[in-house]
Formats: structure tokens, sequence, C-alpha cells
């Protein structure tokens, strides 16, 4: 090859960010440097952990409410609350239920009945049975009697 080539060359040119990228600056301004990157990091850092724990907590209180679960899951957690004590676990009747004559929802007697039966004495209350129409909403009893439904149908 030819001594003026271009091949061994090297270019005198340097874009306009390299003289700053390696910039031997004093230690006064390395220091700024040091710390304004750190800023910029700390800031990033921070805000990702703000995100992750806003995340966190959303989902938490989601759970929490029962977002995202099956209805049937929100009927049985109502259930337990308001009907397990003297219906029993299994619609059968509890101790204190049988004692008071509660319906077993395993009967004919309640199967036979229509929704909106079944959903008029949840709200109105009937013989020893308390009303629950002004506790819970109409979607509730709704979701009860459809647990109900399936609570008497389990052997």
């Amino acid at each position: 090859m030819p001594p003026n080539s271009t091949f061994f060359r090297t270019s005198t040119h340097r874009p306009p960010l390299a003289g700053q990228m390696h910039a031997r600056g004093s230690e006064k301004q390395r220091g700024e440097e040091t710390t304004l990157v750190w800023g910029v990091w700390k800031s990033m850092s921070e805000r990702l952990l703000a995100r992750t724990l806003a995340i966190a907590i959303f989902l938490g209180a989601a759970a929490w409410l029962g977002f995202g679960q099956p209805a049937n899951t929100s009927a049985a957690s109502t259930y337990k609350t308001n009907c397990v004590s003297c219906h029993g676990q299994d619609g059968r009747g509890s101790t204190v239920g049988k004692s008071l004559h509660t319906a077993d929802f395993h009967s004919a007697q309640v199967q036979q009945q229509s929704d909106a039966q079944l959903a008029g004495v949840i709200a109105e209350g009937r013989g020893n049975m308390p009303a629950f129409g002004t506790r819970l909403s109409k979607d509730q009893i709704d979701a009860l009697v459809r647990y109900i439904r399936t609570l008497g149908k389990a052997k």
C-alpha cells in the first residue's frame, strides 16, 4: 500500500460531545458531575420505588375489596358473614338454626321456590329470620340466591 493510503490514517475529527465526555476538569467539576449523576439516579430510584409502592397498594386494596374474584366468592363471603350462624356452612342448618327452625337449603321446599321468592325472603325476612333488605344490596341478595342454589345442589 502506498504511504499516503487512508487505510492507516486516523481521523482528527472529534464529535462535539467527545470533548465533554473525556474532559479532564478539576476535582470540583468531577465532584459536581458525580453529584449530578447521583441526583439523577436517586431521583429515578425514588420514582421507581413510589410507582412500585403505588401498584402494590392498589393491588392489595383490590384484593381486599374482592375485585377480580368470581362473584361466587363474594356471595360466599356474604353468606359466611350473614347466614352461616343459622343456616350452617353447608346450608342444612346449624345447631342454633335448627332450634329456630331455619330452612334447609337442600330441601325441595326451598329449591322449588323461584329466585324472586328466595330474594324476597332474604330481603324481607320470614318467621325467625330477620330482614336483610336494608343491609344488603339487590346485587348481593341476587348473588346469595345463586349461592343458595349451589348449596342446595351439593350432596
